[in-house]
């Protein structure tokens, strides 16, 4: 079998393509590096550079009509030309390749068809069907809780999946893929009434690029925030309840260390991340990212989505702590965690073996080539 996964979320792709190649599966990946985390990939498309001057003003209104990223889409048309044939091709998203825009993708999308008869589409990274669950309000949050009328350009992208021709690209891709694959329950749940939505695949991650044991020190209790350095990330992924709650553990003169990593490379991010015990993820998801894996499968004790839904809808328990947008519950739960460490030991060790058990790249690696299979 020969595989093409197109674009990037998180590492996804890069995980995925890693352990099909152990399993023997010819695999490649089409990608931009999913912008600055700088992932690899073996076909390397470069990724958009930032927008500067006049550029800034025309960018929206060219994006609007689908015209932004056609000069990057035309410069790799070569590239594209040369990709030969596979038995599945995978998109992470209908626009895969942020600098090609929504005409580029949708050029990208027809000419990668031609070249496979199995075509599939993870529902990662957001998109149009995800927007409109979110905005439907039958969650008791979500990334646009903070949204206002000040904050409007910290929902651009958001808002752009609204825009004609991005419409236009979602629903042509969406009708033209064998399946669509959701990786995350928001996403499950947006996408549960479309006839091609499958059972979730979770996030593959290769468990021993990771701690074998949960980090030991003798000094404070390292929490570990990972805050992206975007002011929409800052509000869409609640980050504001993390920093009152870290005020309140200044106030009360709590002891702890605390390790950022802010718009760093990933292979950095790793390295900054392994010698700490809590991670503060985000605030407004039901369901844990990739950054909230990687902390669990670290041994972590984990602040990011777990809501009660999740776990009821999964059938297990998940030892991950729920980090609800309420500042003097986080606080709470932290200082906990600060004065009695010990009594944490069960949940991080229980939170590596989570992840092998159902995050592992050779657990999910076989779901996907099942899917792939079945249909």
């Amino acid at each position: 079998m020969r595989v093409l996964l197109v674009g990037e979320f998180s590492g996804v792709h890069l995980n995925l393509m890693k352990q099909l190649n152990i399993e023997g599966i010819h695999c490649d990946l089409l990608s931009d590096g999913d912008g600055w985390k700088g992932f690899n990939s073996t076909i390397t498309i470069p990724k958009r550079q930032p927008i500067k001057g006049v550029g800034k003003v025309l960018f929206p209104l060219l994006d609007f009509f689908g015209l932004a990223g056609l000069v990057s889409y035309r410069d790799n048309r070569k590239l594209i030309d040369k990709i030969e044939r596979y038995d599945v091709i995978q998109f992470i998203n209908p626009q895969a390749i942020k600098a090609f825009g929504a005409i580029g993708n949708l050029l990208l999308f027809r000419k990668l068809s031609k070249k496979s008869t199995k075509i599939f589409l993870c529902a990662l990274g957001g998109d149009l069907h995800v927007e409109r669950f979110y905005l439907s309000g039958k969650l008791k949050y979500s990334p646009w809780s903070n949204f206002s009328i000040k904050r409007i350009m910290y929902y651009y992208q958001n808002l752009s999946f609204f825009f004609p021709t991005h419409v236009v690209l979602h629903f042509y891709v969406t009708n033209n893929v064998k399946a669509i694959i959701p990786s995350l329950y928001e996403y499950k749940i947006a996408y549960k009434n479309h006839r091609k939505c499958t059972s979730i695949i979770g996030l593959p991650i290769d468990c021993d690029d990771y701690n074998n044991s949960p980090s030991e020190h003798s000094g404070p209790v390292r929490i570990f925030y990972s805050k992206k350095p975007h002011m929409g990330d800052y509000c869409k992924k609640g980050y504001e309840h993390f920093d009152k709650a870290l005020k309140i553990l200044d106030e009360r003169k709590i002891s702890y260390e605390l390790v950022t990593a802010s718009g760093v490379p990933f292979s950095e991010y790793k390295n900054l991340l392994a010698g700490c015990d809590v991670l503060l993820d985000q605030t407004l998801s039901y369901d844990r990212g990739m950054s909230g894996v990687i902390g669990m499968a670290n041994g972590m004790i984990t602040f990011s989505g777990n809501e009660p839904e999740i776990e009821k809808y999964y059938g297990r328990d998940i030892p991950c702590v729920n980090a609800e947008p309420d500042a003097i519950s986080i606080a709470n739960k932290l200082i906990d965690i600060i004065h009695n460490s010990t009594d944490y030991v069960a949940l991080r060790a229980a939170s590596k073996k989570y992840i092998e058990t159902y995050h592992s790249s050779k657990v999910i690696s076989a779901q996907y080539v099942a899917t792939w299979m079945d249909k």
